[in-house]
């Protein structure tokens, strides 16, 4: 090797390095820069962070709610709202963009190479163009990604060694992060699960005194452990019950179709590593194998089983057979490897970053119901009152776009936490398609403070309320205001 290709052998690691960094900022700047707003609970968080207002006073709420289910992430976004000044524009750029730069980054420490990460996310982003979407929600159970990733990439690792001290304590912290963050400590039971299923039992006893001490020492953080932990597993009972068409529950909670793109991949892959005699025999015997199965057949009942647990799994052994298959393709050919972190690093920006099916911008369109808009006076809440509906989409953004508004929602980011009775109208009301008829218990509850909402082409049919076109499709009604003597 002459001088010159020893020089640039010694600075590769540091180009592709650069490289991959490069590709990952980019992505979440690019998709920042679209103006992008994510939808769903990611709204919710952060109108609330910018209000002094607990749960309480913004939702009609049953007895199974006694606390909130992401105490540590609520704490963050007000925490920084009031430090910082930061608003709902700037928070909302760090939820979405910070959690994404976890997921993007959450390999790259434990990889000889960082474009085998980068090839991995790629594997998985082309066949599934939802993916970073689901990614940049801004939503706290990316934290809990980001731990699981960690726990796998350290822990596939330690079948015949003993784990040191420093493993432990850093798994112990990440599993209180996690359960701090986001209340869904009882699914960790599957990465538990995992590796008992492998056989590797040295492992698995680790793990679960780490989840243990963690998911108690993030318990403790709340103020509450008994409370929050018990609160948590009463809801995954209530998300747990059946009951409602599976078109009517939140995407992540339906049946998925088997995920057959990502099986193809995985699939093609394990071939390939198998053909050059590398790598698949030992698929089968792994703790990621287990998780992707066992994921995966829980995923026919809910596709967040995939998508936020088995494709952790999926990632992290793509990744780990690309880094061994780059060690051997790029010993002495530097050029090569550059040639390929290069390419990979670009198409990743480009596929990732791309606004297909305005899946980035389609917030800038959406309609929106804003109280302090010409011609909505009258028509919001009074003082008190309750906003009646049968939609999480007109919560989420109602409640982001009006944030002070001095009236509570009868249905919020989860069903489970509604009243008895008023959970029982909205299941009807799901049963019957949003029929008019099946919202009538809650006009017959309406007061003169209260409103209610229907998504709807046309003007609702749903006397004694007159009717007022708020935004879009959307439609408030109101009982009729008497004449003034």
């Amino acid at each position: 090797m002459n001088n010159r290709s020893a020089a640039l052998q010694h600075y590769v690691p540091l180009v592709a390095w650069l490289m991959v960094a490069a590709a990952c900022l980019g992505i979440v700047w690019k998709i920042l820069s679209y103006g992008y707003v994510p939808a769903g609970d990611a709204r919710r968080y952060v109108a609330k962070a910018v209000t002094n207002k607990e749960y309480s006073q913004i939702l009609v709420l049953g007895p199974t709610y006694h606390m909130d289910f992401s105490p540590g992430w609520e704490w963050l976004l007000r925490r920084l709202h009031r430090a910082t000044g930061l608003e709902e524009d700037g928070l909302m750029a760090f939820s979405a963009g910070g959690l994404l730069v976890l997921i993007l980054g959450a390999a790259l420490p434990w990889l000889r190479h960082p474009e085998a990460w980068l090839a991995a996310l790629l594997a998985v982003t082309v066949p599934m163009a939802g993916l970073v979407p689901r990614w940049v929600q801004g939503r706290p159970f990316l934290i809990s990604q980001f731990v699981l990733l960690g726990l796998l990439l350290a822990w596939s690792r330690q079948r015949e060694q003993k784990p040191s001290w420093w493993m432990l304590l850093a798994s112990v912290a990440a599993f209180a992060l996690a359960t701090w963050m986001h209340g869904t400590w009882y699914l960790y039971g599957l990465l538990l699960a995992a590796f008992f299923l492998a056989g590797w039992w040295r492992a698995t006893i680790g793990l679960a005194i780490c989840w243990l001490a963690g998911t108690l020492l993030g318990a403790l953080l709340t103020g509450h452990p008994v409370e929050f932990l018990y609160q948590n597993l009463v809801w995954a009972q209530a998300l747990s019950r059946g009951g409602v068409p599976a078109d009517s529950l939140v995407g992540e909670l339906q049946p998925s179709d088997g995920e057959f793109s990502s099986l193809i991949v995985l699939g093609f892959v394990w071939l390939w590593r198998k053909q050059r005699g590398t790598g698949g025999p030992d698929l089968f015997g792994s703790p990621l194998f287990c998780m992707m199965a066992l994921c995966w057949l829980l995923s026919l009942t809910a596709s967040r089983f995939w998508y936020d647990w088995g494709l952790a799994a999926a990632m992290v052994w793509l990744a780990t057979q690309f880094d061994v298959a780059m060690q051997e393709a790029w010993a002495n050919r530097p050029g090569r490897r550059l040639a390929f972190c290069g390419t990979v690093s670009l198409a990743l920006f480009l596929n990732a970053s791309s606004d297909i099916g305005s899946r980035y911008t389609f917030s800038l369109h959406e309609a929106i119901v804003d109280g302090g808009q010409p011609g909505m006076e009258g028509w919001m809440p009074e003082s008190g009152g309750i906003f009646y509906g049968a939609d999480f989409t007109f919560f989420f953004d109602t409640f982001y776009k009006n944030p002070q508004g001095d009236w509570r929602y009868i249905l919020g980011y989860e069903s489970a936490v509604m009243p008895d009775e008023d959970l029982k109208i909205y299941r009807n009301i799901q049963w019957n398609h949003y029929a008019y008829e099946s919202y009538r218990p809650w006009v017959g509850k309406m007061r003169p403070q209260d409103r209610l909402e229907i998504t709807s082409v046309s003007q609702p049919i749903l006397p004694p309320l007159e009717w007022h076109p708020a935004a879009g499709a959307i439609w408030i009604g109101r009982l009729p205001r008497q004449p003034r003597p």
